[in-house]
């Protein structure tokens, strides 16, 4: 009797740390979440407001920020700087990062392969998975001070996430935490880097010569190659286009066979300017040039509007925009409200510190004002 006993009681607590999650490994709920949307006063004025602070280089989910802390994550009520929820894994392997998923979930990944993906607004744990070690994993370990580098993780769509890690690409249903396909170089040098391009992964490693091939995300199948390093950057624009900064130069392509739609090899863009300082909406592309704010049609490249800025050339050359406004700064303490649409000036606000604009999430704006300090406008 004891030895069927055993294995009954075995599968019981197997089955229960599935669920709960191992020794070590917690959600603790603290102060919850907000019972109304946060809305301090000034949101949705026209005017420029300081709504309040969030925890440096973190990331927006309604009224709570998401932030790395210890050996896991944390989403911080913006309202009162409490903490809603923390997930630790106290002895797990080291924690690599985590990223949004979508407007509601994130993903969090451990060097040991563990994956999580937690509901932001409840704190609730979705699914747990384990992808297994890459080909060069113990040789990545080997190199203390530069494996996190060896770790890439992105989203295609809210479906699915990729993760590239020790020589391989893993890419899993983000609703099932399930391996749709793997990609592993078979004769080439260990892979480089992941993008998501639309409807494609654009996988890049070196040879002899520098290779990429573009992967559907769907299925893994090969699409087209490259073998042209710059090329291999862009930023995707979503309907099957993705944009890439050349040389100061707009170039925009499409994702599904990299054939140029349309180019402004003259857009005057800032020096050292990237996909990223790019401010994209539904149907513009807005960029920071030498001669002001240019917004392009995305679907042909004229242009929408212009508008004239004088300012030091050290100033941040990002723009945010949800389609409806952007955010430019006129030099380096100031920034500027601009409605997206028509180019117009809205608002400007003085901060008392050098400003750096990181993100936009629906109206709300992230800008980092001096040195390791977040604050939330709108």
């Amino acid at each position: 009797m004891r030895m069927i006993r055993l294995p009954i009681v075995t599968l019981v607590c197997i089955a229960i740390l599935a669920v709960v999650g191992w020794p070590g490994e917690t959600i603790r709920r603290v102060a919850g979440p907000l019972v109304e949307p946060w809305q301090p006063p000034g949101r949705g004025t026209p005017s420029i407001d300081v709504l309040g602070e969030a925890p440096f280089y973190s990331d927006l989910f309604g009224d709570v920020a998401v932030e790395r802390r210890g050996q896991g994550v944390a989403a911080v009520r913006l309202v009162d700087g409490a903490d809603s929820w923390v997930y630790q894994r106290p002895w797990s392997d080291d924690l690599v990062d985590w990223i949004r998923v979508d407007n509601r979930r994130i993903s969090v990944v451990w060097r040991d392969g563990a994956v999580r993906l937690i509901d932001v607004p409840t704190g609730r744990m979705i699914w747990q998975t384990d992808i297994p070690e890459g080909p060069s994993a113990e040789a990545n370990r080997a190199w203390d001070e530069e494996w996190a580098a060896m770790w890439e993780l992105s989203v295609a769509g809210s479906g699915t996430l990729v993760i590239l890690h020790d020589g391989r690409v893993d890419v899993l249903d983000a609703h099932t935490g399930g391996i749709r396909w793997t990609y592993q170089a078979a004769s080439c040098g260990p892979i480089q880097s992941v993008k998501v391009m639309d409807k494609v992964l654009l996988v890049s490693h070196h040879c002899a010569e520098y290779k990429g091939v573009a992967l559907g995300v769907e299925d893994g199948r090969p699409r087209w190659t490259l073998t042209d390093f710059e090329r291999s950057n862009g930023r995707d624009l979503g309907q099957g286009r993705v944009v890439i900064v050349d040389g100061g130069g707009l170039v925009v392509r499409r994702a599904a066979d990299w054939k140029i739609l349309w180019r402004d090899p003259w857009a005057g863009l800032l020096y050292n300017s990237s996909e990223d300082n790019l401010g994209v909406s539904a149907d513009l592309l807005i960029a920071d040039t030498a001669a002001g704010i240019v917004a392009y049609r995305i679907a042909d490249g004229s242009i929408a509007w212009r508008r004239p800025l004088e300012r030091a050339t050290s100033a941040s050359d990002a723009v945010l925009t949800d389609g409806r406004v952007a955010y430019v700064a006129a030099d380096e303490q100031t920034l500027l409200k601009l409605d997206a649409r028509t180019g117009d000036v809205i608002d400007q606000h003085r901060f008392d510190e050098e400003i750096s604009l990181r993100l936009m999430r629906g109206d709300l704006a992230v800008v980092t004002v001096g040195i390791g300090k977040d604050q939330v406008v709108g």
